[in-house]
């Protein structure tokens, strides 16, 4: 059947600015005409017509950092724990949940980075034959850690080169679309380094070199400066957090973001609404206060990344404290304000949409042009003037199939 959707702006996810009355037109899951209203004459009117009033349509989000099976609660760890006790079964309906939670608001991809196996590939697969409503999964499932390292609840853990190809074979075999690595500690896991390297240079070129072998890319966890250095030495696609901290403070080197901008490494910075929240919090937790008192320079960081040119992905790390799935929105349109990143609207959409795809090396989704996979958003108003209407959401559509429907009048030509 062919779709016949009918807005008062469409957002390519690349333009500068939308068509005004524009129209999309979708057949058998992908885009196949774009254009404005006026230009329609008579060519579809066989199609079902959508009317979206008031309506931007923009390519679906992509949010870049989640972990299917975390709760997004004040502690996170401790529901994954009680779950993991109960069975993997338990692990899937959270994850269920987490993906339904997601594509209610508009998105339609997620890249998930760390998930026991038998979850991560069971729901990827259940999400690619419409038996959940989900956005498409990308998944690393069981990262790379050291012995007792930073979310060694569900990762292999790996104290030699050997063990650490032993288990990129384990996750190519498996089925990941990317292995993902834990290049130093981090604040979910009592007893790790944030500020410290976790794998040497050594190992993590040998986990690059054999994902590489393998047809799969890396992404690496780093928030201290010398994880980030060895991390993009060794080639890793991106990196996750990329905060340049360490126990005294935070940082940056210019040398390395040149060097991720050369290589076209991109960065996931994975701060948001929930980190806001957080921050106004009257009683936060010891990482949160740190954070806090080091949020001025973190920025400053995050935005001589960008100022550097170095690929900007958006991603929220959805599962961890404070970090629900269906927020995404809001963590989109934090990255506009002057507190955290200071993009405008539209940067701020790119990072989530075409750059999103871009960076990930998706060449079907992330801009709305004939050929590309209908994955669509409707939201009420225009979050290209203002970010905060990303979080009106009106109508998604998920590789041709609509996924919510709220508040529209709905004809057929």
């Amino acid at each position: 059947m062919t779709t016949l959707l009918q807005a008062d702006r469409v957002w390519d996810g690349v333009a500068p600015e939308p068509i005004h009355r524009g129209f999309v037109v979708v057949e058998d899951g992908l885009i196949t005409a774009v254009g404005r209203q006026g230009e329609l004459g008579s060519r579809f009117d066989g199609a079902r017509r959508l009317d979206l009033p008031g309506t931007t349509l923009l390519p679906g989000l992509i949010n870049g950092h989640v972990h299917l099976t975390f709760s997004g609660s004040a502690t996170p760890v401790e529901d994954y724990l009680t779950d993991v006790a109960a069975g993997p079964c338990v692990l899937t309906l959270r994850a269920v949940a987490n993906l339904e939670a997601a594509a209610r608001v508009g998105v339609t991809t997620v890249r998930d980075l760390g998930t026991l196996n038998d979850v991560a590939f069971a729901v990827r697969e259940a999400a690619a034959g419409g038996r959940i409503t989900s956005p498409r999964i990308i998944s690393s499932g069981q990262p790379v850690t050291v012995t007792g390292g930073h979310c060694h609840w569900f990762s292999h853990q790996c104290d030699t080169p050997d063990e650490i190809r032993r288990a990129v074979r384990r996750q190519a075999s498996a089925g990941a679309d990317l292995v993902k690595i834990f290049a130093t500690g981090g604040n979910l896991t009592p007893r790790t380094n944030p500020f410290a390297a976790q794998f040497t240079a050594e190992e993590l070129r040998v986990c690059v070199a054999e994902a590489t072998r393998l047809g799969l890319w890396v992404a690496a966890h780093a928030h201290a400066p010398e994880g980030i250095r060895r991390a993009v030495a060794a080639g890793a696609s991106t990196i996750e957090h990329c905060l340049f901290e360490t126990a005294d403070g935070v940082e940056f080197d210019a040398g390395v973001a040149e060097a991720m901008a050369a290589a076209r490494i991109g960065f996931c910075p994975t701060i948001g609404a929930g980190i806001r929240r957080a921050l106004a919090a009257s009683d936060p937790s010891p990482p949160v206060r740190r954070i806090r008192a080091k949020l001025p320079a973190i920025v400053a960081a995050l935005r001589g990344l960008v100022d550097a040119g170095v690929p900007l992905l958006a991603g929220s790390d959805a599962g961890v404290t404070g970090h629900p799935f269906g927020d995404y929105p809001a963590d989109v349109a934090a990255l506009v304000g002057e507190d955290m990143l200071g993009l405008t609207p539209r940067r701020a959409l790119v990072a989530a949409t075409s750059g999103a795809a871009m960076i990930l090396g998706l060449t079907d989704t992330g801009v709305i042009a004939p050929g590309q996979r209908a994955d669509l958003l409707a939201v009420a108003g225009d979050p290209l003037t203002d970010i905060a209407d990303l979080d009106r959401t009106r109508y998604v559509m998920q590789g041709g199939t609509p996924l919510a429907l709220a508040n529209l009048a709905e004809a057929a030509a």
